[in-house]
Formats: structure tokens, sequence, C-alpha cells
């Protein structure tokens, strides 16, 4: 009986891992669709995959010491599409690491942006999301802010 239960859970494996990829997949397309809003400045996009709550926050140094800036949700939202045409933004993704337990997600993003195609910081998005019925939803972006890029 202890040789059938060991079979069963190795072969149970990689059908969890291969839901686990699955997910990580859906939260990825997810993250896209808000950049892909971001950067068209469609508010659709934007609040289609976003938790009610959201909040942005960034990060960055003065002085040595940390400051934390943040904005909630509808004013991101009125800011991302109210914003004229030039400068032209856009921020590059890089390197998702995403971490998943129960309804919690979160994405650890690298990305430089760019205004008038030139770099003007860089840093870390930490991307917080919840499973809804309807899917994956963003709640929270940390991003930490440096202008020393190493390009």
């Amino acid at each position: 009986m202890k040789k059938i239960s060991l079979i069963i859970i190795i072969l149970l494996i990689p059908v969890i891992s291969i839901g686990q990829e699955f997910e990580k997949e859906k939260i990825k397309s997810v993250v896209k669709t808000f950049f892909e809003g971001f950067h068209k400045k469609d508010s659709l996009l934007l609040t289609s995959v976003l938790e009610k709550s959201f909040h942005l926050n960034s990060t960055s140094f003065k002085e040595n010491e940390g400051i934390l800036r943040n904005i909630n949700g509808s004013n991101f939202i009125s800011a991302v599409i109210s914003r004229p045409d030039s400068p032209s933004w856009k921020e590059k993704l890089f390197s998702y690491d995403i971490k998943i337990d129960g309804p919690l997600a979160n994405v650890w993003v690298e990305y430089e942006f760019f205004i008038d195609n030139k770099l003007n910081h860089c840093g870390v998005n930490s991307i917080h999301l919840l499973k809804k019925k309807s899917g994956w939803k963003i709640f929270n972006i940390t991003d930490s802010r440096n202008n020393n890029c190493n390009n």
C-alpha cells in the first residue's frame, strides 16, 4: 500500500507543477495587460486587471534615507490617461520572478523607464495580485527608482 501511495504522489508532482506554471502564465499576462494599458493610456485595459483598492507606491533614496510616495488607483488612472503624448513614456520589463501562495501572488520584475527613448531611471516593480473568481487582479505595485542604472 505504501508503494502505491508513493507512486501516486510521484505521478501527481508533474500535474501540480504544470498547474503552477499555468497560473504563472496567467499572472504574467495580467502584468503585461497592465503595462499595455499604461503605454496606451487606456483606462479600460488598466481597470480590467486592477483590484478596486489598487495603490501604486514608489520608493527612492534622498540623503541616504528611504522615501515612500503613494497614489491611489483612481488618481493613478487619471494621471496616466490625461498625460500628454509628448514626451513619450516607455517602461521595459525584464526577468519576471513569480511566486504564488494560494490567493496571493507576487511578481518581482526589473525595469528600465525611458522618456523620449532616453533612459530616465531603472529599478524593480514588486507587483501584488489577488486571485478573484474573475481571475488575477493587481492590488498593489511598489517600485524602486534608481537613477544610477548600469547600461
